[in-house]
């Protein structure tokens, strides 16, 4: 079992701004992805273009697909998810799935 890293590139919504995704990111944090034992570690970054990247490692591939399933009922990944434009995103082209093959 390899741990799984996903990149997941998100843009803001019309009228969102970073302190909004900030505050979301936090809840997100607080309410779900720490509820989550098959998360290793998550990281917000801020690309050059202006964009973010949501950096999640996944103790396996399995556990990434469960968090998946449970992040569409979940009340604070809807408060993350609205403050992004989501209108040209399609989950299978815009993220990133990467098998980890060493850790340090």
């Amino acid at each position: 079992m390899s741990p799984v890293t996903v990149l997941a590139p998100i843009k803001l919504a019309y009228g969102k701004t970073e302190a909004d995704l900030l505050a979301a990111s936090k809840v997100f944090q607080r309410d779900f992805v720490a509820h989550e034992p098959g998360v290793l570690r998550r990281e917000l970054v801020r690309k050059p273009d202006g964009t973010y990247l949501d950096i999640v490692q996944f103790r396996s591939h399995e556990d990434y697909l469960d968090v998946v399933k449970k992040e569409m009922e979940s009340p604070a990944c809807a408060t993350f998810f609205s403050v992004m434009d989501l209108s040209e995103f399609d989950p299978e082209a815009e993220m990133e799935v990467n098998i980890t093959l060493e850790t340090h």
